[in-house]
This record gives C-alpha cells, sequence and structure tokens, in this order.
C-alpha cells in the first residue's frame, strides 16, 4: 500500500493528512464519535495528537474539552439554584455576571490555567474595578467550586483556581478585615439621641432590638409578634426577610436561616421587652395594617405604611442619627457604623460578661463556633489590658 506524503514528502500517519490550504488534520472515531483536530504545521498536529491521546489515558472527557466557562457556569448555577436559597442564588449570579462572565466566561476549560486564573485575579485587584481581597475571596468561592466540577466531570485534570487566593492574600499581606464594635459611651450616646430624636420615632425601637438581641438585620425585620414569648421572656429567631431582584423587580421574600444555629431562642432583656411594648402601642394607635410576605403576616417592625423595613432603609437611617449626633455634638462624634456593627456591639458586650462560650454562640447563632472564638478574643483583649495595668506599680514596687 502507497504511503500517504505531505507537500514536502514527510510521511503522514493513519488519520492526518494535508488540507488545501496546506494546514493539517487528524481524524479519529472513538466510541462511535469522529474527532478532528487541526493543526497549522504538522509538528504542532502531533503535539496536539499526543496531548489527545494523554487525555484519553488519563480519563479525561476528550468530547467535552471544547466546553467553555460560561457552559459550565450554566449547568454549575442551575444545580445550586435547586439546593441554595434564593438570596445565594442571587448573590452568585450577580458576582459571575459581574466580574467572571465576560472576562474569562468564553475560555475553554482545557485552556485555562494558573497563571491565568492569578492573573485575572490581579487585574480585579489593581484594575479599574480595584477590588478589595475580601471581595476576590467572595468571586473565588464561587470559580474555585464550579472548577472543581469540570475535575470531577473529567473535563480537565487538575483545579486552576486551587490555592490562587490563598497565594495572594500572603503575597498583598492581607489581614482579615475586623467589624469594630461600638465602645460603651457611643452606644449610648447613639441610642439616648434616637429615642429623643422626633425625627427617627419610626425606627428607634427597631434600633433597641437590634442593639439588645445581637440579631441580624433581616432577622429582625422578619420577627412576627407569635415569636415573642412574654410569658417566658423568650425571642424565637427562625426566619428572616431578605431584598433580592426577581424577574427584574425587587421585592422582599421569607427565607430560612442559613444552618441549623440560626434557628434559636434569646432571652428578651427588660428594655427590649419595652421597646416591643411600645412598638404594640404605636402600631395600634396608628391603626398600621400589616404586610403580606412569602404568606407571613403580624411583623413586629412595620413602616407608617404598612410596609416592612429594608436593609438599606434601616442603614440610612443609623447614618442620618450619627450625622445629626456629630452635628450638635462636634466635640464627641460618633463614628459612622453599619447595621451589621450593632449585631457586633451586642457580641462584644456579651462577651466580656460570660465566659460560656457555648452559651454565646448559641444565642449569636453561629454555625461555627470559631467566629464567637474571634469575638470573644477581640472582647477580652480590653480586660487583658485592664489586667496588666493593674500591675503597674505592684511587682517592682512604685
Amino acid at each position: 500500500m502507497e504511503k500517504r506524503m505531505d507537500s514536502r514528502k514527510r510521511i503522514l500517519r493513519k488519520g492526518e493528512s494535508q488540507r488545501k490550504d496546506g494546514t493539517y488534520m487528524f481524524r479519529i472515531t472513538k466510541d462511535k464519535k469522529r474527532h478532528t483536530i487541526y493543526a497549522p504545521t504538522l509538528k504542532e498536529l502531533r503535539l496536539k495528537e499526543e496531548e489527545y491521546f494523554d487525555n484519553i489515558s488519563k480519563g479525561l472527557n476528550v468530547d467535552k474539552q471544547k466546553i467553555m466557562l460560561n457552559d459550565l457556569a450554566k449547568v454549575y448555577l442551575e444545580n445550586k439554584k435547586k439546593t441554595v436559597q434564593q438570596t445565594t442564588f442571587y448573590t452568585m449570579t450577580i458576582t459571575y455576571n459581574s466580574y467572571i462572565r465576560d472576562k474569562i466566561g468564553n475560555i475553554r476549560l482545557k485552556d485555562i490555567k494558573r497563571s491565568m486564573i492569578k492573573g485575572f485575579y490581579l487585574d480585579l485587584l489593581s484594575g479599574e474595578k480595584h477590588l478589595s481581597v475580601s471581595t476576590l475571596a467572595r468571586i473565588d468561592c464561587i470559580l474555585l467550586p464550579m472548577l472543581e466540577m469540570a475535575v470531577y466531570d473529567d473535563i480537565i485534570l487538575k483545579n486552576p483556581a486551587r490555592g490562587v487566593i490563598g497565594e495572594i492574600k500572603r503575597e498583598c499581606g492581607e489581614r482579615p478585615t475586623k467589624v469594630c464594635a461600638l465602645n460603651e459611651d457611643e452606644q449610648i450616646a447613639f441610642i439616648n439621641y434616637a429615642m429623643n430624636s422626633a425625627k427617627h420615632q419610626n425606627i428607634k425601637n427597631l434600633l433597641i432590638f437590634l442593639l439588645g438581641t445581637g440579631c441580624r438585620v433581616g432577622e429582625a425585620l422578619g420577627i412576627r409578634w407569635e415569636d415573642l414569648d412574654f410569658k417566658n421572656n423568650i425571642i424565637s429567631i427562625n426566619h428572616s426577610v431578605a431584598y433580592i431582584k426577581i424577574d427584574g423587580h425587587y421585592k422582599q421574600i421569607i427565607k430560612r436561616p442559613k444552618s441549623f444555629a440560626g434557628n434559636r431562642k434569646i432571652p428578651m432583656l427588660s428594655d427590649v421587652r419595652k421597646a416591643l411594648f411600645a412598638e404594640k402601642e404605636k402600631q395600634l394607635a396608628l391603626g398600621i395594617t400589616q404586610p403580606i410576605v412569602d404568606g407571613y403576616s403580624n411583623f413586629v417592625f412595620v413602616s407608617e405604611r404598612g410596609k416592612l423595613h429594608t436593609r438599606e432603609n434601616v442603614a440610612t437611617q443609623i447614618k442620618q442619627i450619627v450625622r445629626e449626633y456629630n452635628q450638635e455634638h462636634p466635640d464627641n462624634p460618633i463614628s459612622e457604623f453599619t447595621t451589621h456593627q450593632l449585631r457586633h456591639t451586642f457580641a462584644t458586650q456579651l462577651c466580656k460578661n460570660s465566659d460560656d462560650l457555648k452559651a454565646i454562640q448559641s444565642i449569636l447563632g453561629h454555625a461555627d463556633i470559631s467566629t464567637t472564638l474571634n469575638i470573644y478574643a477581640d472582647a477580652t483583649q480590653d480586660g487583658i489590658n485592664k489586667s496588666m495595668e493593674a500591675l503597674e506599680g505592684v511587682m517592682f514596687g512604685k
């Protein structure tokens, strides 16, 4: 049988051929499916052939070698939609579309290398978006497991995103950003001002509830009267309110706690109890109608228009209160803070006044004790400093 050769008289292997434009092609049928490889030169073609057979020997699915990251993302997010809460799915989708889809989404999975992922991350840090490392870590929390799915499905051999974010954190010397609690003077000044401000009467009881329970904002907004046991002074946390975009429109939804630990009972402080009764009296006096959200009603904290507050609305009013207070007290200002800092302030005070870590973890609804320990360590540092100050002049004389 006469051997087939290319235009340079080189013998071609079975399945190889030279095309009219001078480029090369390799065809093979495997498992009744035809695979075609193209290359500009015979040398490059044979390198691709070797890679093809090497992938097969390693068990990789060569039929999916042309899949792009956006194709993988579609499957990954569709699966996540079935298992995670609406808010989580919404955040994941927004994050992927905002930072990943148009940047590296149209690259084939087999062509994505570790250096490419690192370069992509570094561009997000230093480029136009100038993201923080913590925001970058949230992007990695989507991209890393997504690519891991491709490894499990035998599309790629190794996950190119594995270890990249840790390496960047080490190189940048990034330290975790700590949420600062209000000191005692700040929290007293803030609450007293909010309680005596006629402009913010509609939200003052909610602020007392947040500061006196350590609830997340969504949990506080979702509290219903039937979740309150005034006989035993117990607050039951079993759901929360979230505000997300669905079909192009923003709406409030009810969601379950992220973890089993999120379902909990919190003892009711006397100041919180008074605030709740005050809120009830206000609603009755104003004849406020109750909104219905996903079948839930009878909410504790409702605006005068019969609407639930939103996280953004609460955050805006807090900023207004701080700004107004600082204008009236320029010599003793309060630092601006977020809604989450009210929770952290409660947690810090709780840790300062108790050493029962399991009880603290339960009250705060932490799924991981390490989260509680971090707050406890910060809270007790002040006590450590005071203890050492008490030794000043004692050990060696004054």
